[in-house]
């Protein structure tokens, strides 16, 4: 019998298996039928020429919003997923129990990518800002639906921005705590004030630290890096002594940029003191995902290449990480045999690239640029959207600008 679809010639790189090496993948009905260093080509009825090119297992995306027309800044799902390589994508909080029967009805089954999600404390998600209802918290709703719903929503996520710190303080972070505990799913707390909030600094740092000492392993710290108030990493160098306690315990270390929730300032002092990310992931929304330049998950893991990562570290940051977070590790994050077939297809372009951290004002110069070229979902072959792959040698200098 043939293989419907072989993948020739590509270098696999799958840190769960410990592979770095040229290697054949072929395909029947959606999984993975054999991996090998040479499969005879006339072994399969279709044959992707993937010489030079570098073969993962489909990136996942542990923070994004694509619950779109709900939350008001989301993307559509595809998007911010198989559009530009990616294969899994994971709502961050965009809807509460009220709102995420709409999300599971009306979007999730239309999109291509994979769609999971962490459930918002508050009960209409981040439909509106600031978040609001937090008075009708309701545990044994919140439990019924993620029970009910457990191939789906795979933690719950509060945002510690100054309306939940000033009017809520850490009474929000213990309640979400014994919900996550009770569920046995993970706690992701985003750090990191607006622009427009003001906190006294003393404030800000109490919280966090006593916000840090309540996670347990496998939580999530969001926005690491952020600029913004409220972070964990300080501008003249210093780290609060709760994050690396945090990371002992196993928190897991989050990247999710967004537009203005990253510095390569912070990131370098984190770096170099040892915060190194757990997940790379992108807080995608209309705000970033077209522009004025290309912003992407690869777009995201190229930075962390010029930012001294290796290309290992951070493919293993976007796949089996991430899939260990969300307790996907048996359905994704790897290239097993008789696994689907969720394979992204990407391409290390060599230049001189100058990437910038958004709103944080600063640029960095890179020589590696990961582009998306095609992703197969479930064996489907999906066509990346030209803006993901495409660009001109005249772009090169400005390709990540803004982003």
């Amino acid at each position: 019998m043939l293989y419907e679809l072989l993948i020739k010639g590509g270098e696999m790189i799958d840190p769960k298996q410990g592979i770095h090496e040229l290697r054949d993948i072929a395909i029947n009905q959606g999984k993975i039928a054999a991996i090998a260093k040479d499969i005879a080509l006339n072994e399969a009825k279709k044959v992707i020429d993937a010489k030079n090119k570098i073969i993962t297992p489909g990136l996942i995306d542990l923070h994004t919003h694509v619950a779109e027309a709900i939350m008001p800044i989301a993307v559509t799902p595809d998007e911010a997923g198989v559009y530009s390589g990616v294969t899994t994508a994971c709502d961050a909080g965009s809807t509460g129990y009220a709102t995420f029967n709409k999300f599971k009805k009306l979007i999730i089954p239309y999109a291509q990518t994979d769609i999971l999600c962490f459930l918002h404390l508050s009960p209409t998600g981040q439909e509106i800002y600031p978040e609001i209802c937090w008075h009708d918290i309701n545990p044994k709703r919140m439990l019924t639906l993620i029970q009910e719903n457990k191939e789906i929503v795979k933690g719950i996520k509060i945002r510690a921005g100054a309306h939940l710190i000033k009017n809520h303080g850490i009474s929000i972070v213990k309640t979400a705590k014994k919900i996550t505990n009770e569920a046995n799913i993970p706690l992701g707390v985003h750090v990191g004030l607006g622009f427009e909030d003001n906190l006294p600094k003393i404030t800000l740092d109490d919280f966090n630290a006593e916000m840090l000492n309540l996670l347990d392993k496998g939580d999530i710290l969001f926005h690491t890096y952020t600029q913004r108030d409220g972070g964990v990493i300080k501008p003249d160098g210093s780290i609060l002594g709760e994050l690396k306690d945090a990371m002992k315990r196993g928190v897991v270390i989050d990247v999710s940029p967004a537009q203005s929730h990253f510095s390569f300032k912070l990131a370098k002092i984190g770096l170099d003191q040892g915060v190194i990310p757990t997940t790379i992931s992108t807080d995608i929304t209309i705000t970033n995902y077209k522009g004025p330049v290309l912003f992407s998950l690869p777009v995201v893991m190229s930075k962390f290449l010029a930012l001294g990562l290796t290309l290992n570290q951070v493919i293993e940051k976007t796949t089996i990480k991430p899939a260990i977070v969300l307790n996907e590790e048996k359905n994704r994050g790897s290239l097993e045999v008789s696994r689907p077939a969720d394979i992204s297809i990407l391409e290390l372009k060599k230049g001189n690239f100058l990437f910038s951290d958004g709103k944080a004002g600063n640029t960095l110069h890179g020589t590696q640029l990961i582009v998306p070229k095609l992703t197969i979902k479930k064996g489907v072959e999906i066509e990346t959207k030209p803006r993901f792959r495409n660009f001109n040698p005249s772009d090169e200098l400005t390709l990540t600008k803004g982003a």
